[in-house]
């Protein structure tokens, strides 16, 4: 006996009306996490403005190789080479327009992809039900630690795009006893890739490699940890080959040995994890409390299954950042989309456990004035700082080449390329160079005390016909006697505590006037 034809047309109008409204929530989803990524950044220093030092540091590494320079053979990269190679389309379109305009679309795109990453949260989560999909999704889209991952071209907001996506390919496994082996290869190549990114891929990785021993799913274990594999191998051996020696230093012994950053206390980091450093300084009680409901968030999203690899992320990525030597204010990117995929998961459990509704309206609409309570707090921060714009006429005219303590300065000057073109002396990291050369000593100093790290630096600001001094000053990596130095050089501008110079050559002399300042 067929299904009668009104029943049919009456099921299919449903599914369509669905999908339609699902496709309505996931534009507006994206719109949201596009926008929390890129005001800010317009309220601050805007797209060409100075970042945070990092993402200058990855968009200059792929402009070197662009331009023929192999990371850790020709110059020092701390990291794998997966995010110049990212970045590496970027840098090359800068060579038809400019190297700021070829950082401002990748600053876009990485704010992209951070809206992309919302929708993927919104995309698992949807099998569990609306609400979840929902408060996960807009979770992302507003969590503070997210938003400062992925508002410029910082490593964590990839690594997390490709850790989702693996997601997304194994969430058959969370229902079906096996998983076509295409899926399973996709997944590892796109965890291996991961790696690429930040060795703390490898922290993901083996996470999710636990998950399917746990579901008993052995076969797509093993295709996965396979494919992810030959996918890292692929991409660094190239690399590895050229310089084996540089590479394995660079990325694994001084990253080990390194130490730098806040000294954030335990507390601290949880408070970043928890997302709770949009509203000031941690106060133990309030981030105590906040772990505590994240934890039974926690509790209660393991009982979808859907939720039970984003649980064991969440308590293994946590613990990894609690046990990091170092740490940065973006490292809490790590965990961000395992806390949204956990409290989306647990508040929709709530809602499915509440079954009267007016008390499910009730906490739909506690749980949205919470989120929207917590955006609130994004009414005035603010990105970046704007560069110096009378910098970038003396960068431009100077004859030989442009040197500078921060490579966004280089960057935001369009000299960075210029300089390459010219043959001039490469530095992606000079602040990085500082852990490679403690690491191969193997004694633990600061900055400030590392001689020979003072000696390079000089060395190198005095290669350029123009140098400008912006992130380091005295006390704060170069010491008393490098600060002496360079403050003998010619002042050919000056805006706050950033500074034009003319460096002098050693035993030149050296005006006992500066010009005067030019202030913006």
């Amino acid at each position: 006996m067929g299904i009668p034809q009104a029943q049919t047309d009456t099921s299919i109008d449903k599914t369509t009306a669905t999908e339609s409204r699902d496709w309505l929530w996931a534009i507006a989803l994206a719109a949201i996490a596009f926008a929390f990524r890129l005001v800010p950044v317009l309220r601050g220093g805007g797209l060409l403005g100075l970042g945070n030092y990092d993402d200058g540091v990855y968009y200059a590494a792929a402009t070197g190789l662009v331009h023929g320079r192999l990371p850790y053979q020709d110059f020092l990269v701390l990291h794998p080479p997966g995010m110049p190679l990212l970045l590496a389309p970027f840098a090359l379109g800068a060579q038809l327009t400019s190297d700021s305009y070829g950082f401002a679309a990748a600053r876009l795109a990485w704010m992209l992809l951070g809206a992309m990453n919302a929708l993927l949260i919104w995309r698992i989560l949807r099998p569990i039900g609306l609400v979840a999909a929902l408060f996960g999704g807009l979770g992302y889209a507003v969590f503070y630690r997210a938003v400062y991952a992925d508002k410029s071209t910082l490593l964590e907001c990839p690594a997390t795009t490709a850790l989702l996506l693996a997601i997304i390919l194994l969430q058959p496994l969370v229902h079906a006893s096996s998983l076509p082996r295409g899926r399973a290869i996709g997944a590892g190549a796109l965890l291996g890739f991961a790696v690429t990114i930040k060795v703390w891929g490898v922290v993901s990785l083996l996470i999710v490699f636990a998950w399917l021993l746990l579901v008993g799913r052995f076969r797509a274990a093993l295709q996965m940890i396979i494919a992810s594999a030959v996918t890292a191998a692929l991409i660094c051996l190239p690399f590895f080959a050229a310089a084996p020696t540089t590479m394995w230093h660079q990325i694994v012994r001084d990253q080990v040995f390194r130490r730098g950053g806040k000294d954030v206390a335990i507390v601290g980091r949880l408070d970043e994890i928890v997302g709770l450093g949009i509203v000031g300084r941690p106060h133990t009680v309030i981030t105590v409390a906040a772990v505590l409901a994240l934890l039974c968030c926690a509790v209660l999203a393991w009982s979808y299954r859907e939720g039970r690899l984003p649980v064991l992320l969440l308590l293994g990525q946590g613990a990894f950042l609690l046990a990091t030597p170092t740490w940065f204010p973006h490292y809490a990117g790590f965990t961000a989309a395992a806390v949204a995929l956990v409290v989306g998961a647990a508040i929709g459990r709530v809602i499915v456990l509440v079954r009267a509704r007016p008390a499910r309206i009730a906490v739909g609409i506690v749980c949205a004035g919470a989120l929207l309570l917590y955006a609130s707090g994004w009414s005035d921060i603010r990105y970046g700082r704007q560069f110096p714009s009378n910098f970038r006429s003396f960068a431009a005219s100077a004859p030989g080449c442009v040197t500078s303590d921060d490579v966004t300065a280089l960057i935001a000057t369009d000299t960075l390329s210029r300089n390459l073109n010219r043959g001039c002396q490469f530095i992606a990291d000079l602040g990085g160079h500082s852990h490679d050369m403690a690491a191969a000593t193997g004694v633990a100093v600061s900055r400030n005390r590392n001689k020979e790290f003072q000696r390079f630096a000089t060395d190198y600001l005095r290669t350029g016909s123009v140098t400008i001094l912006m992130r380091y000053s005295n006390g704060r990596g170069f010491n008393a006697r490098t600060t002496a130095v360079l403050d003998r050089w010619p002042l050919l501008a000056r805006s706050g505590r950033y500074q034009v110079r003319q460096p002098a050559e050693p035993g030149s002399s050296v005006m006992t006037e500066s010009p005067k300042p030019q202030r913006r």
